[in-house]
């Protein structure tokens, strides 16, 4: 059996809740006060099918990266997503945890972890999410291209290039969702992170936009907590998880 706590104080351990935003709502989503868990699921985002995972494999304790509880609402009702997976938690008895914003932009966490997978040297970080890295030599684009796409495991990548920049050095990045950093950005060939907006693209000027997808920038993070709680227990799964739609 799994002591939760153990688990928990590891996990805030390595990132601390004081480091998650105020409009987050990282910690526990789910708590059911069952001190043991008999095995423990992690995923970016618990959703229906998730679940039925957890379910499956008789996981009794979910960290999910993205926080299942948002919104404030003043009743439960089996009519939403959000709400119909709060029920069938607490039907199936499973605890759900959130480690977001505190996972981002801890020591080693989220945004550390992409340094690392693209082979960056980190420099400083910026505005709280963003980290400026260098690579260790100049490459050229073709060659950035391939390496971010094999690096993250994305078949496809969208490039907003309107100086037709051709090396890259310094780059700036953030994991996830960080279109409204782009206006803040200066002095880097390259910024990386996902889901860009139409209108923020069409404003770049002086560097190369990534848009590399929200799904493949942080599901590197999975790894890494299953190797950090493994120290606690050998009885995790790391979920089957897939981005939402499919390019056609």
């Amino acid at each position: 059996m799994i002591e939760i706590s153990k688990i928990i104080e590891i996990l805030e351990n390595f990132a601390p809740l004081e480091l998650a935003q105020n409009w987050d709502n990282s910690g526990w989503q789910i708590n059911l006060g069952n001190n043991r868990a008999k095995k423990l699921l992690i995923c970016l985002t618990l959703t229906p099918k998730i679940l039925k995972q957890a379910i499956e494999k008789e996981c009794d304790f979910i960290i999910a990266h993205h926080p299942l509880i948002f919104n404030e609402f003043k009743k439960i009702e089996y009519n939403t997503v959000t709400q119909k997976l709060i029920v069938d938690c607490i039907k199936n008895n499973i605890q759900v945890y959130s480690a977001h914003t505190n996972l981002d932009c801890a020591v080693g966490g989220v945004n550390d972890i992409l340094c690392e997978k693209l082979g960056l040297i980190p420099i400083e970080n910026f505005e709280n999410f963003v980290k400026i890295a260098e690579f260790p030599e100049v490459l050229q684009l073709d060659s950035f291209i391939l390496k971010l796409k094999i690096s993250l495991n994305a078949p496809k990548i969208k490039i907003v290039n309107p100086q037709n920049i051709q090396q890259i050095k310094r780059v700036a990045l953030c994991a996830g969702s960080g279109g409204e950093f782009v206006n803040l950005i200066k002095n880097v060939d390259a910024y990386i992170t996902g889901d860009i907006k139409y209108h923020t693209a069409l404003d770049v000027q002086n560097m190369i936009l990534v848009d590399a997808g929200h799904f493949e920038t942080e599901k590197i993070i999975l790894q890494t907590l299953k190797n950090l709680l493994h120290k606690c227990t050998a009885d995790i799964i790391i979920a089957k998880e897939t981005e939402p739609w499919v390019v056609v």
